[in-house]
């Protein structure tokens, strides 16, 4: 395992979506405009949102508001949303095998993480 992935039951995907968990990411999800539509997200068009990355390199996002199942309880959210050319997303689609969220602090605020490397194994349980 090179990142903390976890399997997210998800209404609307026939498969567990694979969510990247980057804790140096402060929002709560961020998604494909495809993903965002399944999602049952609203994305606003006419708003963009600079973001610097963890390679300081800034790019742009788009904002979808909706709601996401999150540890069995349905959370109102704010997620990012990639805004990409057609030519782009068909390379990105090409490289992943799986579809592929990032999840990052916003959801993980109340929430304990244990990443157990050497057995390969994520742990998100509610914080007591």
């Amino acid at each position: 395992m090179k990142r903390p992935l976890v399997k997210i039951e998800t209404p609307g995907f026939t498969d567990p979506l694979l969510a990247f968990v980057d804790t140096g990411f402060n929002g709560a999800l961020l998604v494909d405009e495809r993903q965002a539509a399944r999602l049952g997200f609203s994305v606003v068009r006419n708003a963009v949102a600079p973001v610097r990355l963890a390679s300081q390199r800034n790019e742009n996002f788009l904002r979808g508001r909706g709601s996401f199942l999150w540890l069995g309880e349905r959370r109102a959210i704010v997620a990012y949303v990639l805004i990409e050319t057609p030519g782009e997303r068909r390379a990105r689609n090409a490289r992943k095998t799986e579809e592929e969220i990032l999840i990052g602090t916003e959801l993980l605020a109340d929430c304990r993480l244990e990443i157990d490397f050497p057995a390969r194994k994520v742990l998100i349980t509610r914080a007591m």
